[in-house]
């Protein structure tokens, strides 16, 4: 960022083209002229960061209870995983407050057949301020994995 001083002394910072020069303080005597400042931030506050642990439990609590004691049923893991989908998602809304994010839920639902399952998932994203949370469960018959992926918007 580059600082010009004009001759009013006044400090302007030039934040990209001309549209976006902002006056930000007066170091001159005072005028009684507001000087407008921008409430634009390009990273959440700390205390608006990804609330990983709380999803974590809504995800935990959806699984549980929607898959406890189930059995794998090919007709039935479809509409189990759109119900824990869009019930995590419902949940993610209306009991975090997380100003600015827009928030991705992916399940995997799947056979527990003995043989191994690698889950991954490929981001392109800020790692500073985007984050994700995720949580297993798995019995004899069926294994589930649910995300949700928290980004936000600039």
């Amino acid at each position: 960022m580059d600082s010009i001083v004009d001759d009013d002394e006044k400090r302007v910072t030039d934040v990209g083209d001309a549209n976006d020069l902002l006056l930000l303080e007066d170091t001159g005597e005072e005028t009684g002229i507001n000087l407008p400042v921008t409430s634009y931030r390009m990273k959440p506050a700390l205390r608006e960061l990804f609330p990983a642990s709380r999803i974590k439990s809504i995800i935990q609590n959806t699984i549980y209870e929607k898959l406890q004691g189930k059995v794998y049923n090919t007709d039935e893991a479809r509409k189990w995983t759109r119900e824990i989908s869009d019930e995590v998602s419902f949940a993610v809304k209306e009991l975090v407050h997380m100003p600015r994010f827009k928030h991705v839920v992916q399940v995997t639902l799947g056979q527990q057949l003995g043989a191994g399952c690698r889950y991954i998932a490929k981001c392109c994203w800020d790692a500073e301020s985007d984050s994700h949370a995720s949580d297993v469960f798995t019995n004899a018959s069926l294994f589930c994995v649910c995300t949700v992926f928290g980004v936000y918007l600039y």
